[in-house]
């Protein structure tokens, strides 16, 4: 039976800052629209956009502004007429909640990520990083008894932590598209020897703590690191500027490259070649740039940080490092950078793991989890 689905998030697959969560929905939600279900996403505008389109069978409806969606959505939702139309509303939390339970008696899903905590004021100036701080300290009186889905079980114990029950949780990873991320035909693990690099993919975000890859890379080429091995950053974000001064200052300028976004077909071209991609970020809901060099045969050297942690198998797929600690970031770097045998059993490691994880098994699972709580609302079979 198909169901009629409001989906609500920040921003969809197409918006210019579009990241992990938007990912994630769209992987899903397209799925499930595929299976049969009518997927209508509530999302935010920006400048230029249609104000309503379709992408991948998904209905997108565009409104608000970037900065301050979550006033609109109460608004755009009567004008939808979200109680005669839909069968469920399913709110992706991220940043600053939307507020459904307040907005809508339908039955609910909540998604959750993971929560930014102290981490937003790395990312953003204080009463900006204040604002969305206050907001998430209320979640739990918002959604404490909603029905909510995470993507790993470390953003369940962070919600167990602030009072949610563990029974109305249910985590569902992440998946990964093996056929669309794979390995190249030289090889898992290999790189082009014309110029081996390390690779950070994704968004480009202070709060991330790009800054420790570069201090590592630093550390890596006085360790051994061989000669010619370049450090290259790709993704859109604000944060390049900090950056090429940092790189500048710790005399890695020549050999560091910041290419901003680049496309799907770049992306993966990078993801295949790199000796090895790095992640330093010291919260994160799962790592989803993570499984994706796994899916091309790449090891991952990431910060042993909530979310991550559980996106790498240590010693099996890539390694783990101590979060913050530079000299084990840079130690691990060298030791997959410089020895091609690890190097290749990793990558045939990682490819394995992201093979055990699919989005279609993803949608499955959400889909039944919102077949379970419609039918578990009074009133409704």
């Amino acid at each position: 039976m198909g169901y009629k689905i409001l989906l609500i998030n920040w921003r969809d697959i197409a918006h210019p800052e579009a990241g992990g969560a938007e990912v994630h929905a769209h992987e899903i939600f397209t799925r499930l629209a595929a299976a049969g279900h009518e997927v209508t996403f509530l999302t935010c505008a920006w400048p230029g956009c249609e104000s309503e389109t379709e992408i991948d069978g998904l209905r997108i409806i565009r409104g608000g502004k970037n900065m301050t969606f979550n006033y609109s959505v109460p608004e755009l939702m009567r004008k939808l007429d979200v109680e005669k139309k839909f069968d469920i509303v399913v709110e992706d939390v991220n940043k600053i909640p939307f507020r459904t339970p307040k907005h809508t008696r339908l039955p609910r899903l909540i998604l959750f990520h993971h929560l930014f905590g102290a981490t937003i004021f790395r990312e953003a100036v204080f009463p900006v990083a204040l604002y969305v701080w206050l907001w998430e300290q209320m979640i739990p009186r918002f959604y404490r008894d909603e029905w909510v889905q995470v993507v790993s079980r470390d953003t369940k114990g962070e919600l167990v932590d602030i009072g949610f029950a563990p029974e109305r949780i249910k985590v569902v990873y992440n998946g990964i598209d093996s056929n669309l991320y794979s390995p190249s035909g030289h090889g898992a693990g290999s790189a082009p020897s014309e110029e081996p690099y390390l690779l950070y993919m994704g968004r480009v975000k202070r709060y991330k703590r790009l800054d420790l890859i570069l201090e590592a890379f630093a550390r890596a080429i006085r360790g051994g690191l061989q000669d010619g091995t370049r450090l290259i950053f790709a993704g859109a974000g604000d944060d390049y500027p900090r950056l090429l001064k940092r790189a500048a200052k710790l005399g890695i300028a020549d050999r560091t490259s910041f290419l901003g976004r680049v496309t799907q077909e770049h992306k993966i071209d990078l993801l295949r070649h790199a000796l090895c991609v790095v992640n330093s970020s010291p919260k994160e809901g799962w790592g989803i740039t993570n499984m994706e060099a796994s899916a091309c045969g790449t090891p991952v050297v990431a910060s042993r940080s909530p979310g991550l942690r559980e996106s790498v198998r240590d010693g099996r797929s890539g390694y783990l490092f101590t979060p913050g600690d530079v000299a084990q970031f840079s130690a691990r770097i060298v030791q997959l950078a410089t020895d091609p045998i690890v190097r290749r059993r990793m990558g045939e490691g990682a490819r394995e793991f992201a093979e055990s994880l699919t989005w279609q098994e993803a949608a499955r699972l959400t889909g039944e989890y919102i077949t379970q709580i419609i039918r578990r609302s009074p009133g409704r079979s």
